[in-house]
């Protein structure tokens, strides 16, 4: 979780994760952008959108690089899900990442619903993007196929280490 030099966090492998900096089919989610003219107006929009939509804004943060927002839902159920928002000084995106605390348990689009519950109440748009898709079947879906470019190798990102600790799966 956070900021790590100036994006958020990939899925590495996580089922039950979005995230507007991960390429990979079932990961990756469109950022979002706003009319607000600021960081730090955006950010509030979605606090009270986050709150509204009954999560908990748990970090905000303003620095000169921008804006940041982690948030989490609760549910006895499904347990605890992870949000995290970063709006770059200087313009008007909105990266996002969500990940469930519980990946093996089934997400069921539960974290698309919240995300766009989320950014319907602040009135953002979904950034359209085009991916660089290298499909190895023509036109046909396949495990072969390539999203933009590779993950780091470092043994930390392929043993899903965040912040020292072991994502377990």
């Amino acid at each position: 979780l956070g900021v790590v030099d100036g994006t958020l966090g990939s899925c590495s492998g996580q089922q039950g994760c979005l995230s507007s900096y991960d390429d990979r089919p079932g990961f990756f989610i469109a950022p979002w952008t706003h009319e607000l003219r600021s960081p730090e107006r955006a950010a509030a929009a979605l606090q009270v959108a986050i709150e509204q939509t009954g999560g908990q804004v748990n970090l905000s943060q303003a620095s000169e690089g921008g804006s940041y927002l982690y948030a989490s839902f609760t549910d006895g159920l499904f347990g605890t899900d992870d949000f995290e928002f970063l709006l770059p000084a200087g313009d008007t995106t909105v990266e996002l990442r969500a990940a469930s605390r519980r990946p093996a348990f089934p997400v069921g689009g539960r974290l698309k619903q919240r995300l766009y519950d989320i950014r319907q109440a602040c009135g953002f748009e979904v950034v359209p993007v085009l991916r660089n898709r290298q499909q190895v079947l023509g036109v046909i879906d396949s495990p072969f196929d390539s999203f933009g470019p590779t993950p780091p190798s470092d043994l930390d990102y392929e043993l899903g280490f965040i912040d020292g600790e072991a994502q377990l799966e």
